[in-house]
């Protein structure tokens, strides 16, 4: 009798334990900004900014803080004159080439779709982080970035502009749509 108390006491200690640990769902798992951006999730705030193809200087857009995650996207009207002739590119420029020495950045392909990132205190390039990679340097977004985090220690915005040396003869624009993913 003794030993049958000792198991129903066992039983009635397991149960609760048990029934406490079957009842949390595998979804409860903290997912981090990343996670979402990367797997495609509903973000926590869009931007959209157009690169007007005349402007020299790029389009600024919206406000990150430390740990912010974003990705670009261009839609398909977004077209770029490289010169006077004519001549156009989409966001993802001459895919598959470098642009070389004398262009903004001649590690990316010429013409892509480039972005980087700024304090809003001291005016610097603050490091954008793919998850391979961390740098100041000028970023590919073009058509379908990948996911960036926002390394900065206080707020910062977006510049983009096109890898284009000589970009006072274009026109066109782009229209960029920016997916913001705050961390919980």
């Amino acid at each position: 009798m003794k030993a049958h108390r000792l198991l129903a006491a066992a039983v009635a200690l397991a149960l609760p334990l048990a029934a406490g640990f079957a009842t949390v769902p595998a979804s409860a798992t903290v997912r981090a900004p990343f996670d979402h951006c990367d797997g495609g999730d509903s973000p926590d705030r869009v931007l959209r900014a157009t690169l007007d193809g005349e402007d020299a200087r790029g389009v600024s857009v919206g406000t990150l803080v430390p740990g912010d995650v974003f990705s670009a996207r261009t839609d398909d009207f977004s077209i770029l004159r490289i010169n006077w002739w004519g001549t156009t590119k989409d966001p993802d420029g001459d895919e598959g080439q470098i642009a070389g020495p004398g262009w903004p950045a001649p590690t990316l392909a010429p013409y892509t779709l480039m972005v980087k990132a700024f304090s809003q205190v001291t005016k610097r390039p603050i490091r954008l982080d793919d998850g391979e990679l961390s740098t100041t340097a000028w970023r590919p977004v073009g058509s379908n970035s990948p996911c960036y985090i926002y390394r900065g220690s206080s707020r910062g915005r977006l510049r983009f502009q096109v890898n284009d040396p000589k970009r006072d003869d274009n026109g066109g624009q782009e229209n960029i749509t920016v997916l913001v993913f705050h961390r919980p």
